[in-house]
């Protein structure tokens, strides 16, 4: 007696027929990819959810860093010692002449106003050449500068008040 074998065929639908049973259907990759797809999805939205929680209470600020620290506060200055008529112990923002607009001494200010930096320069001429800068610095917070007596000028931009502390 001789036993014939029958080999599953395929269908076109993704059905299987054995033999004369009817066709079985059996699950397609698509339906298995769409299902492994939204459970990787919800995987990664309650993952991040989680992060942004432990972030939160910790209280980190990676997403948010502050690009410039504030300025330290200052103690207030000592009284200055009398001064000519004419001759200001605070000024802003401008070109002083030593002697006549602003005293020599000490000067202090608090850092930058309404810029990132606050620059300033001690001259040896008023001319504004680069080659008559004695020292200069760009610097984001509080500065403070000594205006020696053969300074012939002062010049400061972007700084907040310069108050004389000696």
């Amino acid at each position: 007696m001789a036993v014939a074998f029958a080999y599953p065929q395929t269908e076109q639908s993704g059905s299987v027929a054995i033999g004369d049973a009817p066709a079985a259907k059996r699950p397609t990759r698509r339906r298995w990819l769409r299902a492994t797809t939204l459970l990787v999805f919800i995987v990664a939205v309650v993952a991040n959810v989680v992060i942004i929680r432990i972030t939160v209470s910790r209280g980190d600020t990676a997403s948010t860093a502050t690009a410039h620290p504030q300025a330290p506060t200052l103690p207030a200055p000592a009284p200055a010692p009398a001064l000519p008529p004419g001759l200001a112990t605070t000024f802003s923002e401008g070109k002083f002449v030593v002697g006549t607009d602003i005293a020599p001494g000490t000067y202090r200010t608090t850092g930058p106003s309404g810029h990132l930096d606050c620059y300033w320069e001690r001259l040896k001429r008023t001319g504004g050449a680069t080659a008559s800068i004695i020292a200069n610095n760009l610097g984001r917070g509080a500065a403070t500068v000594t205006i020696a007596d053969n300074d012939d000028a002062f010049q400061t931009r972007w700084c907040s008040t310069w108050t004389k502390v000696s």
